[in-house]
């Protein structure tokens, strides 16, 4: 008979085990209500715990309040999905320090199994925002679930172009799961909640603390087939989960970026080390076997990309790239009067070819690639 939820729960609370401790008392015991009822030589003698940690687990295990965490649990409507459970995601299941417990809001489908993780800077250029929207867009298009961490810059980015397409998209929280963080992404956290998943293996209440996220960044990478990094400096975090994906056994990708930035040395440094160049998301699903019999790209990208340009369309098009440049200076280098090209400029922006940001700037929109 599977162990109650309390008893996962239990286990997941007390400070100081860790994944990897945990699976080695389960493997031990047989199951969270058998080590929470041992005694402190009975925990001390299994290899891997020790004194301390066993002391641990005796002082905490009686202190913990399940109620309150179930409590808040039910008001939230979050579901819990443990070890043992069949919904238990595969990809995650494999890796060697897979969370016990994870708590979701939204539901993890089989589906989610064919999955790409998309990360990078907290404060990506615009190229590197356009980038992630683009592929993660792309993918998604083909069913691809696309896996982030909610956080600012390309996380933001990866999972909005997910959902743009109604496509899959899987938020790992460096947090408990009733927590938004960062809070501007609110908005964002609650759709995923709706169209998408959310997941967390942190206690209720669990605060973003520094020491969450590179934990955190072990489950994006053990939730997916890969994992693409955009925009990462020398000290990024996307650094660490490229790292897990590759002790995970995981593809590891990076999109070359502008060699002037320090943003992208991180990235760069991936290729140089092996990680293959992406320049689009062919690139990626050429290198993951599962997915080349995946859905090919929609009609509706298609019809866009076939649209029919005029010969000044076509030459404005060829002036701008995915940094942004300011409508006199397109005026100028394209020998169009500014009343001309302000209609031109509108005619690529109706055919879906190009975006206006503030500031009268124009830059090439991803999806018309």
């Amino acid at each position: 008979m599977a162990d109650k939820i309390e008893h996962w729960l239990t286990l997941n609370m007390i400070p100081g085990i860790g994944a990897m401790r945990c699976q080695k008392l389960l493997e031990h015991f047989g199951s969270p209500q058998a080590i929470l009822e041992a005694n402190l030589n009975e925990l001390q003698h299994v290899a891997g715990i020790g004194e301390y940690t066993a002391r641990q687990i005796v002082s905490s295990r009686d202190k913990l309040d399940i109620e309150k965490e179930i409590s808040r649990i039910k008001k939230q409507k979050v579901s819990v999905v443990t070890f043992s459970d069949d919904n238990y995601p595969a990809n995650l299941k494999s890796i060697f320090d897979p969370p016990i417990v994870l708590y979701v809001k939204g539901k993890l489908l089989p589906e989610d199994r064919i999955a790409i993780a998309m990360v990078g800077t907290r404060r990506p250029t615009t190229y590197g925002k356009m980038v992630a929207e683009k592929l993660s867009k792309e993918l998604a298009e083909r069913e691809i679930s696309i896996v982030s961490g909610l956080a600012r810059g390309i996380d933001t980015s990866a999972h909005k172009g997910a959902l743009s397409c109604g496509g899959r998209t899987i938020a790992v929280l460096g947090c408990g799961i009733d927590i938004c963080y960062p809070p501007e992404n609110r908005a964002l956290f609650d759709e995923i909640g709706k169209r998408g998943v959310v997941v967390s293996e942190f206690p209720m209440g669990t605060r973003p603390e520094k020491m969450n996220f590179p934990m955190r960044n072990r489950i994006i990478s053990g939730l997916s087939l890969g994992v693409v990094i955009v925009e990462a400096g020398f000290r990024s975090g996307a650094l660490i989960t490229a790292g897990c994906a590759l002790e995970q056994g995981r593809e590891v990708f990076a999109v070359p970026g502008n060699i002037f930035n320090l943003g992208t040395k991180g990235s760069h440094s991936l290729i140089k080390q092996g990680a293959k160049l992406v320049e689009e998301c062919e690139d990626i699903i050429e290198e993951i076997r599962c997915l080349r019999d995946v859905l090919p790209v929609s009609p509706a990208i298609k019809s866009l990309r076939e649209v029919k340009l005029s010969s000044e369309e076509e030459r404005v098009y060829n002036l701008l790239s995915f940094e942004p440049i300011h409508i006199d200076l397109i005026s100028k280098q394209s020998g169009l009067a500014i009343n001309r090209i302000s209609s031109v400029l509108m005619n690529l922006e109706m055919k879906g070819r190009i975006r206006q940001i503030v500031g009268k700037m124009f830059l090439r929109a991803p999806e018309a690639q």
